[in-house]
């Protein structure tokens, strides 16, 4: 990390490892199809609006990221916006006062982006100075590609794209609205995420793209979810949302030509306004519709040797769990066409996930995070169902005979919708190949590893790819 000094305050030309290099194999944007909806409208005329919590005495790492972020939210980047530390503290900082700032940072949910600096000549006084604030961002995209072809999972099609439902809800029926820690002026997206994601309720200031895209995020979570749903389904129903009606955007992750900043797609703007998204976007925006629910989420910054990731974990129904929507979704190229695919392994799962090569590790908010490597992961596929003939199977088949059932019922539904739809079946290698074998001259098929669970593969079917 490049860094310039200039008495006792140093300027961090690279804070930290972007959350950028997540790709894993995603690539391009995808022909247009997706819910419509209402805004829901706002006033907050007679809502006496707070400041946000500035943390008072920093005691770890984590007090420190959430003061950056506080700087950030409330200062610029001229200024030095200096915190007290506690005496162990002030001791651990001293010792390296760059490998605090830079990982306090890199787990920051606003830091990470726009902190540029530090002050540490105050330190025999324990006062650690920041240099942080918005800058312009999220002013660039790139366009979708034609060749790719967004893939909507069957239960996502039967219960929201299949039914147009709206749940009707006004702004103060919402659950943050109801239940908060105060109501929080925000102006722009990143303020509207933190706000939400510390348990404020956002005030958009009138005309600003924050109003616009509350405004939006309720309207879509009026139209995905139905009264009297629990938290898992309601979590489970923002997934399939973020992974059905949004692409991983390789362009911006691979081609940008300026500051990653720059781009829509790290940002709530990559999601409501582009539905093409990297992991900071994806997880910014999981962590806005969980919180407005009043589901209790947070983002979460991570590195590996790969570089920066980001993901969730939530708390759902007392338990939290790691959830992560950018590997909920993969690319697979057929047919001269890129298809957009998705898995719910990452779902809700624990501090490891499923996969073997899942090395994304993160010490911010370690308690939590302790609780998460204790969770057991959700069995999505024994909790997922498909109605045929007024039976209803699990995506768990035991005999072939179960899987041809479910098979054959998305594929009559991606005929009869046209469009591509997809499910996901957790069996053996051989139930999955004999119901392939039996299907694949009746539809147009592919079957797609797709990892595993509990000791079974996980298969992706996708049907109606050749007539995208």
């Amino acid at each position: 990390m490049k860094k310039r000094r200039f008495g006792t305050v140093f300027i961090a030309l690279v804070l930290c490892l972007s959350f950028s290099s997540c790709n894993g194999g995603k690539e391009g944007g995808v022909k247009e199809w997706g819910i419509e909806y209402e805004a829901v409208p706002l006033d907050f005329s007679g809502v006496q609006t707070v400041l946000l919590d500035c943390p008072q005495e920093l005691n770890s790492m984590q007090d420190l990221s959430d003061f950056m972020d506080y700087c950030v939210f409330y200062g610029s980047q001229e200024e030095i916006q200096y915190a007290t530390l506690t005496d162990e503290y002030a001791a651990v900082v001293r010792e390296d006062p760059f490998y605090q700032y830079r990982w306090a940072g890199q787990y920051g949910n606003l830091s990470h982006n726009f902190a540029i600096g530090y002050a540490d000549g105050r330190l025999d006084e324990n006062m650690f100075g920041i240099m942080a604030g918005f800058v312009p961002y999220a002013f660039k995209s790139y366009e979708l590609k034609e060749d790719n072809v967004k893939v909507v999972n069957y239960e996502y099609y039967q219960e929201v794209l299949k039914e147009e439902k709206n749940r009707n809800y006004a702004a103060e029926d919402f659950a943050l609205y109801r239940n908060n820690k105060g109501f929080v002026s925000v102006e722009n997206s990143e303020q509207l995420f933190y706000a939400a994601a510390k348990g404020y309720m956002p005030v958009p200031v009138r005309g600003s793209s924050a109003e616009s895209m509350l405004s939006r995020a309720l309207g879509i979570l009026n139209r995905i979810l139905e009264e009297d749903m629990n938290e898992t389904e309601k979590v489970r129903r923002i997934y399939s949302y973020l992974i059905c009606e949004n692409t991983y955007d390789y362009e911006s992750f691979l081609y940008k030509d300026s500051e990653h900043t720059d781009y829509t797609a790290y940002f709530l703007e990559g999601v409501f306004d582009s539905k093409n998204a990297v992991c900071d976007g994806l997880a910014k925006a999981m962590t806005l519709l969980c919180r407005l629910e009043g589901i209790e989420a947070y983002h979460i910054g991570a590195v590996s040797s790969a570089g920066g990731h980001a993901y969730n974990y939530i708390k759902v129904d007392g338990s939290y769990y790691l959830c992560c929507p950018t590997n909920g979704s993969s690319v697979s190229s057929w047919e001269g066409k890129r298809f957009h695919y998705h898995t719910y392994s990452y779902f809700l799962t624990d501090f490891y996930t499923s996969s073997p090569s899942w090395d994304f590790a993160s010490g911010q908010l370690p308690e939590i995070g302790e609780q998460v490597k204790q969770t057991e992961k959700y069995d999505y596929w024994d909790n997922a169902f498909v109605e045929v003939d007024g039976k209803k199977y699990d995506l768990s088949p035991e005999t072939t005979e179960e899987a041809v059932a479910v098979l054959e019922t998305v594929g009559e539904n991606a005929e009869e919708s046209g469009l591509i739809m997809q499910i996901e079946l957790n069996c053996s290698y051989d139930i999955a190949a004999e119901a392939f074998e039996e299907i694949e001259e009746k539809y147009d098929v592919m079957k797609l590893n797709n990892g595993s669970f509990g000791g079974e593969k996980l298969y992706a079917f996708v049907f109606g790819g050749g007539a995208a």
